[in-house]
């Protein structure tokens, strides 16, 4: 193995299976570690990653001589998620790969976080120095997870780099896009048309190229953001969400004070803020420091995934 052989784990999820093919294209020999046999594009060989949380994960002998390690695996945002199966997955798992990096003394460890660790809205734009705000589980096990692998690689020859994604998209994504498709497909008029806002968002294809770019930089940041520097508003998601569908969306302006109201009495509270609050990131650090800025433009590749739900 050599410095261009790049361990991923968490290969066949849906960042993952983006990352290998965009290793591979830049001339890596991507390993990928599965808990499953499966074909995932991109790949030169399979390893078997067994339980990444267990005292001595499987796949550490075939750290030896890796050139880095992208920890892409973890438990996705999702409802209704145990606690313990989240600190298992986004803290303990992360904390063992990045014990077995050091221990084969892996040069690079790019740690796939989450944007989520500063909360689901902010009222000002946000960097990779703004205080993190997590709100939920989720976000906590994912900043839990980062603070222990820092202090697994502190000391050590291996360099970490944690990568801050806001929210991917593309086809196969998961989370609150399918869900707005289902509901724009029903065909009636939504009440969202006076929601001014500006989320920032990802094509799971550009969060890649920046994944890459952390395992190749020479002197990449300890942490950067991952999002494209044009937010968008509820209003445009929908809309291009509607484009990709070929359906006419028809948005109603209601006071989104009414909504959120109506949203907490439903308990659906926490759900509101991040649908109808803002979170736009400041994306400087990637382009300045990685020369990376997202060439995907997020109504593009929002049509695209609600296309490939059609």
């Amino acid at each position: 193995m050599s410095e261009r052989t790049v361990l991923v784990s968490g290969a066949a999820g849906f960042i993952g299976r983006a990352v290998t093919a965009r290793l591979a294209l830049s001339g890596a020999e991507v390993v990928v570690a599965l808990r499953r046999a499966r074909a995932v594009p991109g790949a030169a060989r399979a390893v078997d990653a067994g339980d990444l949380a267990a005292p001595a994960p499987a796949l550490v002998n075939a750290m030896r001589g890796v050139g880095a390690v992208v920890h892409a695996a973890g438990l996705a945002h999702r409802t209704g998620v145990d606690p313990a199966a989240l600190a298992a997955a986004n803290v303990t798992a992360a904390r063992r790969v990045a014990e077995a990096a050091v221990a084969r003394g892996v040069p690079r460890l790019v740690l796939v976080s989450s944007a989520a660790v500063f909360g689901k809205r902010r009222d000002e734009m946000f960097d990779e120095i703004s205080a993190p705000r997590p709100d939920d589980a989720y976000a906590a096990s994912k900043l839990e997870g980062e603070a222990a692998v820092r202090a697994a690689v502190a000391g050590s020859a291996t360099r970490l780099v944690i990568v801050r994604p806001c929210a991917v998209i593309g086809p196969g994504c998961a989370g609150n896009i399918p869900r707005l498709v289902r509901l724009i497909r029903r065909g009636l008029p939504l009440p969202f048309g006076a929601i001014s806002n500006a989320r920032s968002f990802i094509a799971v294809n550009d969060l890649a190229l920046l994944i890459e770019r952390a395992v190749s930089a020479e002197d990449p940041p300890d942490c950067v953001i991952g999002a494209h520097p044009e937010p968008v508003s509820t209003t445009g998601l929908i809309r291009a969400l509607g484009r990709g569908l070929g359906r006419r969306v028809t948005l109603l302006p209601f006071p989104p004070s009414w909504l959120g109201a109506a949203a907490r009495m439903a308990g659906q509270g926490e759900s509101w803020r991040s649908f109808a609050g803002s979170f736009h990131a400041d994306v400087a650090l990637a382009r300045d420091s990685l020369g990376f800025s997202a060439s995907t433009p997020v109504p593009t590749a929002l049509e695209a995934t609600a296309s490939a739900l059609r």
